[in-house]
């Protein structure tokens, strides 16, 4: 992953910004952020975790930082959690509790 050009997701980090992530999840190489409002982000990855990886690190969301191949959230602790994109774009999906779509890219 190359985060050596990562910059602030200008577009995302205040949609989720003080959104607490309650759960991650996989579908296959899509890995699902579950927020305590209901709200549920998908992340188009280019490889799921190896069996037996240890739980990621969750939390309330500060900022969203990312480059062409790599979306990393900041969160309070702090810590981060870092996820390689499948594509530059059209990678992330942001739908609130009732699926309305929130943010797309």
């Amino acid at each position: 992953m190359t985060t050596s050009r990562m910059s602030r997701n200008q577009k995302l980090t205040p949609v989720i910004k003080g959104r607490t992530i309650t759960a991650l999840t996989w579908d296959g190489l899509a890995a699902q952020l579950h927020f305590d409002d209901g709200s549920v982000l998908r992340i188009h990855t280019s490889a799921a975790p190896p069996a037996g990886k240890p739980p990621a690190t969750l939390g309330k969301v500060t900022a969203v930082r990312q480059s062409l191949d790599t979306i990393v959230f900041a969160l309070e602790e702090p810590s981060t959690l870092q996820f390689a994109l499948a594509e530059p774009t059209s990678c992330v999906m942001l739908r609130d509790a009732q699926v309305v779509l929130e943010y797309a890219d």
